[in-house]
Order: structure tokens, then C-alpha cells, then sequence
């Protein structure tokens, strides 16, 4: 009897000890498949068939452009028809850009997308007769090629330049400098100026390009808050040591490329020491060049010289090329950013 119960303690015990290791190795098996890359697979284009191709160890050097974007207004004209046509190309050809965007050409489509004139164009929105000495000048400058002797020094004067830098935004013909045009006349042309641009957002929302927002480190004013709540009003990114310790960047809602990043925050985020409160970080650093995770966070480092990859099997580079709009198309790229890091 005492036999028979020493054989049933040890089958339990044994299936104890055997269902422990099955334990273990279920859980080493879920950390291997948690810890497998998100980028498995993405989404090509094929003579214009969409299909998946599985990502393969080994090597891989993605592009983020960063565009010439001028400041003279009539070049900003030309630059906002050629990217509008390379908007077009992307569409038509299902083809995979990543585009940074500087400060100001991202103020420059916000105000696009609002529906509303440039702020460099403000010269040319305002009542002629409202204007200042400054704006008069501005606008004369931007009008020099005119004259306007019929009505030198009037508002009328002020008016038909404003009518002639509209004209030649608009690539119209047919201005008359001796013309009395009127603020009807200039409200008509603004409209028909928002009008057109509506086209370039509503290609700029439904191509194959993604965007990318630019930030000096240097112009980010980082502070310590010792309330956590603080930031899910106003800010979007974290760095933090402990959870009520946040230092913040600006909100804003694309994926953040900043340069001239601080090479000790970049080491403590290399070291898994900080968090990021966003799910995304482009950093122009002197120490390293891959990428890493952290929890729900992917920080990419980019310019570096020290290798550094979450996966050594997966050596992902992000590389920064700066060209002009119209050389775009010289570059065919087969992968967006996002489809590795999303």
C-alpha cells in the first residue's frame, strides 16, 4: 500500500516538474515570438498590383529627403506646381517617397490645408488701404518689374500691384497696369489661388508619400514637470529616468526627425535608461547609426558612426539626401520608412 502510494506521489511530482519545464519553455517561446521583428513583411507595388514581400536578414538603407524649399515667394510658387506634379507621379506610379518637412514649408501646407494665403503672402491679402510703409515696400518689391505711373503713391497704385503679384502667381495674363482694378477684383483672384491649391492638399493626403517634421534640439525648450497629466494636453513626447520625471518636445503629430540631438540623452536612450512618450523618434547624432525599442517606443538613430540594431540579423540605416523637388524622380525607392518602423 505504502508502495503504491510512493509511486503516485512521484508521478505527480514528476508531472509537476514536467508541466514547470513546459511552463518555461511556453514562456521562452512567447518572448522569442514577442521579440520577432514588426517589419515581417511589407507592401510593394508591382506593375501596379500590390503584393507582400517577406523582409530577409541582411541589409537594408532607407531614404529620407529632405527638399529644397525656397524663400522667395514666386520660387515657392514654382516648387508648391512641381511638387504637385510629383504627387501626381507618386499616385499614378505607386511610387514610396519619405519627405521631410522643414518648419516652414510645414507652416506653408498648414496654411494650404486650412484653405488660407501664405503668411508670405499676407502682402497681398490685406485692403490696400490698410497697408504699412514695410508692406508697401515688400510689395513693391515684389512688384518692381511695374511701374504703375497713372496712380503713383495712391492706394489705387498699391491695389493693382497687389492685382499683378496675384496675376503672375496664378500664371495669368492680360494685366493692364493703367486698369482700375478693384478689392472685388483681388478677392475673386485669392479665391481662385485657394482654389487651385486645394487640388495640391488633396494629392498631398492620398499619395504613397509619407512626411516627416523637422526639429533643431536646440530649439526646444526641454523642461522638468513633476506632474505627470501635464503633457497629454500639450505635448506628445517624453523623456523620462522615472515616470513623474518628463521632459517634453513639441506636439506635433508627424514623425519627428531632430537634428543636433544631445549625445548624452543619446547615449541613456541607446542604454535603455529613458523612455519616449512617442511611438517614433528620428535623432541626427554624432555616436550612432540603427535602431532600437523601448517598450512600445522605436528610436532611430541616424548619422552616427557606431553601429547599433535591435536586431543584429536586421541592419536597418535611415539616410538623409538633400535635393531639389525635381530631381525626386531620379531616385526610385522601393520602401517607405514606415514600413519597417510604424
Amino acid at each position: 500500500m505504502k508502495k503504491a502510494i510512493y509511486m503516485l506521489v512521484f508521478v505527480l511530482l514528476s508531472i509537476g516538474a514536467h508541466a514547470g519545464l513546459f511552463d518555461r519553455i511556453k514562456s521562452e517561446i512567447k518572448l522569442k515570438e514577442e521579440e520577432k521583428p514588426i517589419f515581417e513583411n511589407v507592401t510593394l507595388y508591382i506593375d501596379g498590383k500590390e503584393v507582400q514581400e517577406k523582409v530577409l536578414p541582411g541589409e537594408y538603407t532607407l531614404y529620407l529627403f529632405e527638399l529644397d524649399y525656397p524663400n522667395d515667394l514666386y520660387k515657392k510658387m514654382d516648387f508648391l506646381r512641381d511638387f504637385s506634379e510629383f504627387l501626381d507621379y507618386t499616385k499614378k506610379n505607386n511610387k514610396k517617397y519619405s519627405v521631410l518637412l522643414t518648419k516652414e514649408m510645414f507652416s506653408d501646407f498648414i496654411e494650404i490645408e486650412s484653405g488660407n494665403t501664405l503668411k508670405s503672402e499676407a502682402v497681398i491679402k490685406e485692403p490696400a488701404s490698410s497697408l504699412t510703409y514695410e508692406q508697401t515696400e515688400l510689395l513693391k518689391n515684389l512688384s518692381r518689374e511695374i511701374k504703375v505711373k497713372e496712380y503713383m503713391d495712391t492706394d489705387q497704385e498699391k491695389l493693382n500691384r497687389q492685382i499683378y503679384v496675384l496675376y503672375r502667381i496664378l500664371e495669368k495674363k492680360g494685366y493692364i497696369e493703367s486698369n482700375v482694378y478693384t478689392e472685388l477684383d483681388k478677392e475673386n483672384l485669392i479665391e481662385e489661388l485657394n482654389e487651385s491649391r486645394k487640388r495640391l492638399v488633396d494629392r498631398y493626403k492620398v499619395t504613397p508619400v509619407e512626411y516627416f517634421y523637422k526639429e533643431d534640439y536646440k530649439d526646444i525648450d526641454l523642461k522638468d514637470f513633476s506632474d505627470e497629466v501635464m503633457y497629454k494636453f500639450e505635448k506628445d513626447i517624453a523623456l523620462s529616468t522615472k515616470i513623474e520625471d518628463q521632459a517634453l518636445f513639441p506636439d506635433i503629430s508627424l514623425t519627428l526627425y531632430i537634428t543636433n540631438f544631445d549625445s548624452r540623452v543619446i547615449e541613456e536612450l541607446a542604454q535603455k535608461q529613458i523612455k519616449l512618450k512617442r511611438r517614433i523618434l528620428l535623432l541626427d547624432n554624432r555616436l550612432y547609426h540603427g535602431y532600437t525599442y523601448n517598450e512600445e517606443n522605436t528610436v532611430i538613430f541616424m548619422n552616427g558612426k557606431q553601429p547599433l540594431y535591435y536586431f543584429p540579423d536586421y541592419q536597418i540605416d535611415i539616410k538623409l539626401v538633400k535635393t531639389d523637388v525635381k530631381k525626386l524622380r531620379n531616385y526610385d525607392m522601393k520602401y517607405n520608412i514606415n514600413d519597417f518602423f510604424y
